[in-house]
């Protein structure tokens, strides 16, 4: 009894109460806000210790501030609720993408990807394109997971492509995966400048999907000069045994990405739920659908079958929901202050204030606003928290710009700040794995690539909001 009843297991059981909550609330009419703030509250008390001393420090500034921001209107038990869990379904979000891993994990696609690059993969420039290609794919349902998975299975063949592979892996992995943040499902960055912006999902997927694939040719076209992407790669005799469905398995994968995206714009369109909440729906009928076709082809094979899913399920419920949940204390904190914000008397007052400057900068707060996430990124402050505050002030002041292009200028600055920041969460995990400083993952080796994708993309930004 004592073994179920512990920290990590009352964790665990808090965020899969505000998963249910979310879903409760889909199909039955009641109002469980308070319910839903005692559970966030919970998560925040028992999770905020795993956070960074950073996070930790942001999550209860922001907390303390939006409670005293929406002191300045009046507070009461029902405002307090809905402040806290205003954002708690992004963390349902991510923590559903997580499910993810038990079809990905069952169906052994990890091995798919490995065999079909042993097999049609040769030379450093296919390599870094495919290696491009499949973190990206990933990242759009796996977020942070994927980083680990693509440079555990892929290694090996990128070491016998190229001699400098901790370079080539740094750079190829970081782009694809901050690039993937711009428009995947499985990021919270899209859903947050969402909320913020109060431009639909809908709205800015197609653009920012069109960045994203602008930014992988970029990315390319700035590295194929490289001089290890001259290379001639290593010849292995090896005896690769090509399994009937190899080719198969690897298109699954990219179905189940289109499928989750195809249907989770049918259930917005159909207004059967909000756009973060039919995420989240598609998200979970997906990873049923495709784990039961999964068991289906097992034919009888059942008993080999079922305990992979077993240990799928169970590394789901001690990994993949902490995993899917890391953040979870932190929008707790920014819900709570973009709330108090949007509802004090301080949000009129700055209006006020600020307004006649911002206006007076007219376009150029759109190179402005992207510049201010980088650098402040590069003192510490996550660019979720920056992007959060900058977002909720500008659409405050109810500017001439269009809220797409400032919701388009927020997201590209968000991604160069993944990719500069030493402090950011994916370079600190991809230098990790490959044993080399988080400065040099992000400043030496991406800079000159984020200065001008920077460029490109804003002026990108600005095509793309005169079409959608």
């Amino acid at each position: 009894m004592q073994r179920l009843i512990n920290k990590e297991n009352i964790y665990r059981g808090l965020v899969a109460g505000l998963v249910l909550i979310q879903l409760l609330e889909l199909v039955v009419p009641l109002k469980l806000t308070i319910l839903d703030a005692c559970f966030a509250i919970g998560v925040t008390i028992l999770g905020i210790s795993s956070l960074s001393r950073s996070f930790q420090i942001a999550t209860l500034i922001f907390f303390v501030a939006g409670l005293g921001l929406l002191s300045t209107t009046g507070v009461t038990l029902a405002s307090v609720a809905t402040a806290i869990v205003s954002m708690v379904d992004i963390v349902v979000l991510l923590v559903v993408m997580q499910l993810f891993l038990i079809p990905v994990t069952v169906g052994n696609y990890q091995t798919a990807v490995e065999k079909f690059m042993q097999d049609h993969v040769h030379g450093p420039k296919q390599t870094y394109t495919f290696v491009m290609l499949v973190t990206h794919l990933l990242s759009s349902i796996l977020s942070m997971g994927t980083v680990a998975i693509v440079l555990s299975i892929l290694s090996d063949s990128i070491k016998r492509q190229v001699k400098d592979s901790v370079h080539f892996s740094a750079t190829a992995v970081t782009r694809a995966f901050t690039l993937g943040t711009l428009w995947a499902p499985g990021a919270a960055t899209i859903f947050l400048i969402s909320s913020v912006t109060k431009v639909s999902w809908t709205r800015l997927f197609i653009p920012c999907l069109i960045l994203g694939l602008l930014g992988l040719v970029l990315a390319y076209v700035m590295e194929h000069n490289q001089a290890y992407m001259q290379e001639t790669p290593t010849t292995v005799n090896q005896d690769v045994q090509r399994k009937n469905g190899t080719h198969a398995s690897l298109l699954e994968l990219v179905l189940a990405v289109v499928a989750l995206l195809m249907l989770s714009f049918v259930l917005m369109e159909n207004k059967v739920a909000s756009s973060m909440d039919s995420v989240t729906l598609a998200g979970l009928l997906i990873v049923l659908i495709w784990t039961s076709l999964l068991s289906f082809k097992r034919g009888n094979k059942m008993a080999v079958f079922n305990p992979i899913l077993k240990k799928a399920a169970t590394s789901y419920w001690h990994q993949g929901i902490a995993s899917g949940a890391s953040l979870a204390p932190f929008f707790v904190g920014i819900g709570t202050f973009t709330y108090g914000f949007q509802h004090s008397t301080i949000s009129t007052q700055l209006t006020t204030t600020l307004t006649p400057l911002f206006s007076h900068l007219g376009w150029w707060l759109v190179l402005l606003v992207p510049i201010i996430v980088v650098l402040v990124s590069l003192i510490g402050i996550h660019p979720l928290a920056s992007v959060a505050l900058i977002g909720k002030v500008i659409m405050a002041m109810h500017i001439s710009l269009s809220p797409l292009l400032i919701a388009l200028s927020l997201n590209i600055g968000s991604v160069a700040a993944y990719m500069l920041s030493p402090f950011a969460g994916i370079v600190m995990i991809v230098a990790t794995l490959l044993n080399v400083g988080p400065g040099t993952v992000s400043i030496r080796w991406n800079w000159k690539f984020c200065s001008v994708f920077l460029l490109t993309s804003l002026i990108g930004a600005v095509l793309l909001n005169l079409v959608f």
